[in-house]
């Protein structure tokens, strides 16, 4: 946001800024107007962030050019107006791709990632253009349909033609751009647009606050905004609290948190939304963070105990016990990767010993997730009573996951889910103690039992974007080794602490036994099948058997009883598969040895060579030429067929 000639100048960024935070918007405006300067707040993280976006672009321009396309780059810098004049001389004179094109219209302005020269008739001949855009996000959010939409806008001022798509290039999809239908985001870009310029027009919301949103971990007014917060004694520093709490603890006059912590209970009156019992708890949770406050330290207090939840969840400590963390970034490739497994557990001599297994590849991923399992079976048989402690949920959904992608180890990861192996510390920590943090991350309850961290949590954010930027960008050569080092002792770290506080639990645990607390532990089981559902297993293992059969036979009679027609072909290969050798057991089950296509397999092959030699089975071609193998002898496609 530019204040040129005393009008504002517009950007996709402040339209983008407007969706994420209208707070935002005053503030940039204020700015403008030089009323207000902008904070100088330095950001290694971000900075990362923003190599990584130019290295992403810079690979997707390198990739265009050798599939034989002529780039023209627009030179210069912002908005300038050789920039702009450059860029529409480009668009005229028919350039197949246009870089960093610059753009002014009526307020607004901005510079395209990629202009693809389309064969659409427009203003500028017989062709016009497109915006491709760039993003390293892998979902493609509003944000980036509101700056496509201004940028499409932006094109159509010169070409006057609306494009009627607009791209976005991921880095995991081989630089095949996303589609989307520009008209179909247009109302919702004119309502965004329109909403900010009324704002600018002195039209602002009512009460305006700088609330706590997403864009706060990226935006450079997130220190300032935090600091009015706290000085406010905001509600949102109530740990825990949600949106709907705030507003309606503010309709019946609770605005800060020493507010809702001086709250009579039971409330004298019932919300409008949400049960009572949840503001209640979320108002004891004010009163023990504000004592701490007053003491200047973390303090906390346990819960009542109730069976199934917080410190009943805890089992018996066992020797064999294993404290495992995993690091995993869900932007590599399409599906994410779990790409360092670290656990602690206790040698012969009890000490607690470190284990850290990196992988910078799909096959490095599956095996390190499968000399975890192996370690764990291994150990489940040496110590019966062993469990592995975890805080959040995150690490048995990344096994599930793994075991899912890599069809390895099904079998053993099921046993250790019915056994319950996994105890998720957070779960345990948020139902049986009250803590006076803002958040019940593990780094905030640190200081109750005491472990201090190796690793400072600023060098280790810095260390792991470097290693996740280079997974990314499948640039494995950028990763530094003192920042793997730096990852490997956060991770360590992260193993530790769980240690320290599954240790702290149980004294807690320990101190409410003695005082005359009754705390259950978790019943033990070994993690076999029941009964009931390997009777039920085998039920579903009838009816697949019944199922794959019906399908063969019906199968069978397609290629019998019409197996000369031009739909019968694909069934035709279906069943006998491709020169027999050249098609997998599981898509022409009778060759495999299954016992239940055994006994069919011979009068198959009678059948087949019947059919062959009377002419009446016609094999075509097309199902199997996408197909990882071509049967030796393989006829070529017939004439005036194109080969697929």
């Amino acid at each position: 946001m530019l204040k040129i000639d005393g009008g504002i100048e517009l950007s996709a960024t402040d339209l983008v800024g407007h969706l994420n935070c209208h707070y935002l918007t005053d503030l940039n405006l204020a700015v403008a107007n030089g009323t207000l300067e902008k904070p100088k707040h330095w950001d290694p993280t971000l900075d990362l962030l923003r190599e990584r976006g130019a290295i992403h672009e810079d690979n997707f321009i390198n990739h265009l050019k050798n599939k034989g396309n002529e780039v023209f780059t627009v030179q210069g810098v912002g908005l300038d107006n050789a920039s702009v004049t450059q860029t529409a001389g480009a668009m005229r004179s028919g350039a197949q791709i246009i870089y960093q094109g610059a753009f002014r219209s009526a307020g607004w302005g901005g510079r395209t990632d990629v202009l693809r020269r389309i064969e659409v008739p427009s203003e500028l001949g017989d062709w016009s253009y497109e915006v491709i855009d760039t993003k390293l996000s892998r979902e493609t959010k509003g944000g980036t349909v509101l700056q496509l939409s201004l940028y499409s806008d932006l094109v159509a001022s010169v070409q006057g033609r609306m494009p009627e798509w607009m791209y976005v290039v991921v880095p995991w999809s081989d630089y095949e751009p996303q589609s989307f239908r520009t008209a179909d985001f247009a109302a919702y870009y004119r309502k965004v647009k329109y909403a900010l310029n009324q704002r600018l027009q002195g039209q602002p919301e009512q009460n305006a606050y700088p609330d706590p949103k997403e864009h706060c971990e990226i935006c450079r007014w997130r220190i300032p905004c935090d600091a009015r917060r706290r000085a406010d004694d905001h509600l949102c520093l109530v740990a825990g609290i949600s949106k709907v709490q705030i507003n309606e603890l503010k309709r019946h006059g609770i605005n800060t948190a020493t507010d809702l912590a001086e709250a009579p209970l039971p409330l004298p009156w019932k919300p409008e939304r949400g049960a009572t019992p949840s503001y209640e708890r979320i108002r004891e949770q004010a009163r023990v963070q504000l004592a701490g406050r007053v003491a200047g330290q973390v303090i906390y207090e346990a819960l009542p105990p109730m069976a199934g939840f917080g410190l009943s969840c805890l089992p018996l400590p066992s020797a064999g016990d294993t404290f495992f963390d995993l690091e995993g970034d869900p932007f590599v490739g399409e599906h994410g990767m779990e790409y360092l497994f670290g656990y602690v557990f206790a040698d012969q001599g009890g000490s607690p010993q470190y284990v850290g297994e990196w992988a910078f590849s799909r096959e490095r991923e599956k095996a390190i997730f499968e000399n975890f399992i192996d370690f764990v079976i291994a150990r489940w048989e040496e110590f019966p009573d062993f469990h592995i402690y975890h805080y959040a949920p995150y690490e048995p959904a990344a096994l599930k996951r793994l075991m899912g992608r890599y069809g390895t180890r099904e079998d053993e990861v099921d046993r250790m889910l019915r056994a319950h192996l996994f105890v998720d510390l957070y779960s345990v920590a948020k139902n049986g103690i009250r803590a006076s943090v803002e958040s019940y991350s593990i780094k905030k309850l640190e200081p109750l039992f005491g472990y201090e961290r190796v690793t400072d949590l600023s060098d280790a954010n810095k260390a792991l974007a470097n290693v996740q930027a280079a997974l990314e960008l499948n640039d494995l050569g950028s990763v530094l080794e003192k920042n793997k080092d730096a990852v490997e002792s956060y991770n360590r770290d992260d193993c530790l602490s769980t240690l320290g506080l599954r240790d702290w639990l149980e004294r807690v645990r320990s101190e409410l036994v003695d005082g005359g607390e009754a705390i259950d532990r978790p019943v033990y089981d070994t993690g076999a099948p029941s009964d009931a559902l390997s009777e039920w297993q085998k039920k579903i293992n009838s009816l697949i058997d019944r199922i794959i059969v019906g399908v063969f036979l019906l199968v069978c009679w397609l290629v019998i009883y019409r197996g000369s027609g031009p739909t019968a072909s694909p069934w035709c290969a279906l069943l006998y598969g491709d020169g027999i050798d050249g098609i997998s057991s599981y898509v022409c089950p009778w060759k495999s040895a299954s016992p239940i296509f055994a006994d069919t397999a011979p009068l198959l092959e009678e059948e087949r060579s019947l059919r062959l030699a009377t002419g009446h089975l016609n094999f075509i071609d097309p199902l199997f030429e996408h197909g990882p193998r071509r049967a030796a002898g393989r006829r070529p496609a017939r004439a005036g067929r194109q080969a697929r």
